[in-house]
């Protein structure tokens, strides 16, 4: 059963990493340079008279697999392939189920799309919380303390927030209280949690009687990576550990770059740490110190099936693109009602901007 499960899984890697190769030109490219790399050259000479002759709605099909009889067959191919690998991107209904409703102390400052963001991942991490019986989340790169907040004042879940920005963890703390004054004043630990308090830069076990609720508070580090980082991160979890916090999760929204694989990394070297979830963006912010992946976080599997040509699949521009919303995102969404109107000025912008870069490359390349 196993050996079938990774033969399927080999299958499904290579075949994407095959696409990927075989499509580098979609996807390795920056459009403000379309005309200095002179990228229209790359499209096949078969497709571009279909491609031109498409209308505003027909071009926001074709991601979703509509083709056409009179386009050629290497044409349909490839927005059939497209199509066929995309993932599968349907939400569980048990995320749907444990969305979580925000009051009066977490409502305020947040946009709609980030009201989105922390209700959903809130309600995953309380159900993570439950499950692996953890004391306290920790939360990297927790900026304002949006995600923080909510856990503790809507889920009972005691947060520490790690933020590099001194600025920031001082804006969340004041928040923070802004919001627990306005939070109902009979909070109490979410059932089934074995909730710790966070004071000062650690966490401590759980106390009883009035005042102890979960809190969220934020401290600045910087995680980097670099080995003092590393060992300020270690101290951290160490001195928790000596006062009882043995049960810990790891959430991170919006990881940017690097602080991706170093949050997989931690939850993977400290056995204190139960369970991770993590939303990273930014890949192209990694550090990419050799050809294939960089800082990219790859498996051992689809390193051994990554092709010779494997930088170009993970280059910096193909990362930045899948940091990109999904087709079926709110902003895709929005896309797609846009009008005929909207579509052709962005347009114009896009082409006034790669007009201009390949003006100032040209002067550059004269004055050299």
């Amino acid at each position: 059963m196993l050996s079938l499960q990774i033969e399927n899984a080999r299958r499904l890697v290579d075949e994407r990493l095959q696409y990927l190769a075989t499509y580098d030109w979609v996807h390795d490219i920056q459009i403000t340079k379309f005309f200095v790399h002179r990228w229209w050259e790359k499209i096949p000479d078969e497709w571009r008279d279909h491609l031109l002759q498409l209308n505003y709605e027909e071009m926001n099909a074709t991601p979703f697999g509509r083709t056409k009889d009179t386009w050629p067959s290497s044409l349909n191919e490839f927005v059939t392939t497209s199509d066929k690998l995309c993932l599968d991107r349907t939400v569980p209904e048990w995320v749907k189920e444990a969305e979580v409703k925000l009051g009066l102390g977490t409502r305020g400052g947040l946009s709609p799309k980030k009201v989105h963001e922390v209700c959903r991942l809130a309600g995953v991490v309380k159900c993570m919380c439950l499950k692996m019986s953890c004391q306290a989340v920790i939360d990297i790169g927790s900026g304002l303390g949006y995600l923080g907040r909510c856990l503790a004042l809507e889920c009972g879940v005691s947060v520490m927030g790690v933020e590099a920005k001194q600025e920031l963890t001082e804006s969340a703390q004041r928040m923070m209280e802004d919001g627990r004054r306005k939070a109902p004043s009979n909070l109490e630990p979410c059932s089934g949690i074995a909730t710790s308090c966070c004071h000062g830069d650690r966490l401590h076990p759980p106390k009883h009687g009035p005042g102890n609720g979960p809190s969220n508070v934020s401290v600045s580090l910087c995680l980097d990576g670099t080995a003092q980082s590393c060992e300020q991160m270690k101290g951290l979890l160490q001195q928790s550990e000596s006062v009882g916090v043995v049960r810990l999760g790891v959430v991170g929204l919006h990881c940017c770059g690097d602080l991706t694989p170093y949050t997989q990394k931690l939850f993977l070297s400290h056995p204190s740490i139960r369970h991770l979830v993590l939303v990273g963006c930014c890949y192209h912010k990694m550090r990419q110190p050799h050809a294939c992946g960089g800082h990219f976080p790859l498996s051992a599997l689809v390193k051994g099936l990554m092709p010779a040509q494997g930088q170009r699949i993970v280059s910096t521009l193909a990362l930045r693109l899948a940091a990109q919303e999904t087709r079926e995102s709110y902003v895709s969404v929005r896309w797609r009602k846009q009008s005929n109107g909207n579509h052709s000025n962005h347009e114009k912008q896009m082409a006034f901007r790669a007009i201009a870069e390949a003006v100032l490359s040209a002067q550059t390349r004269a004055l050299h």
